[in-house]
């Protein structure tokens, strides 16, 4: 991870950047549910995306995988035999993170995942500090006058989602609400990021 507060030169919002990551998934329980699609979009300070990586996900046992939530996602269990194979998602999924501040909605839930399934394939690592829209968007509206789901905050922002429950268009909606929501909260230098961090 990038410390801006240890750079020689004298750094920009464009130093700092973000992976906003989004899975879709067969459930809610990371111990008993798989991913079935994921993305990351990288976005630096400004909200200029510098990179992005998305698949649909092959489980690693596919004898043991029990497939749900097409209703919501509409991934069928056919695009899930020809996605990528977990593991190579997965590794891709870190090496495009590295060095980034890890973002999600509700990052809880998308953390439960990544290192449940990482674990699943042996794939190490484990993120500390993380980034919440939600939590933000909850931070900014203290007084609860709005919803906060990622739905609502779109319509709230005007950001267009160009489909709902799906990993790519989710994580960039979410890329965009970040950057509203650092502006709320008068985000403007890199030594100001340790305030977006969850706690």
């Amino acid at each position: 991870m990038k410390n801006p507060q240890t750079d020689a030169h004298n750094p920009s919002m464009r130093d700092i950047s973000f992976a906003v990551v989004d899975f879709e998934t067969t459930g809610v329980d990371p111990e008993t549910d798989r991913i079935v699609q994921l993305a990351a979009i990288v976005v630096n300070g400004e909200g200029e995306i510098v990179d992005s990586f998305d698949t649909v996900v092959k489980p690693e046992s596919p004898a043991e995988y029990i497939h749900g939530a097409e209703h919501i996602h509409g991934i069928s269990e056919a695009d899930v035999q020809d996605g990528m194979p977990l593991k190579e998602a997965l590794r891709k999924l870190w090496s495009i993170s590295e060095g980034n501040l890890f973002t999600a909605h509700n990052a809880r839930f998308d953390l439960g995942f990544l290192h449940a399934e990482s674990a699943r394939v042996g794939l190490g690592g484990r993120i500390h500090d993380y980034v919440d829209t939600l939590a933000l968007a909850r931070k900014t509206d203290e007084a609860r006058t709005r919803r906060h789901s990622l739905e609502a905050l779109c319509e709230h922002y005007g950001i267009e989602r160009t489909a709902a429950h799906e990993a790519k268009a989710d994580a960039t909606a979410t890329a965009e609400l970040l950057m509203h929501l650092m502006k709320e909260m008068g985000v403007q230098s890199p030594d100001q990021v340790s305030e977006l961090f969850a706690r």
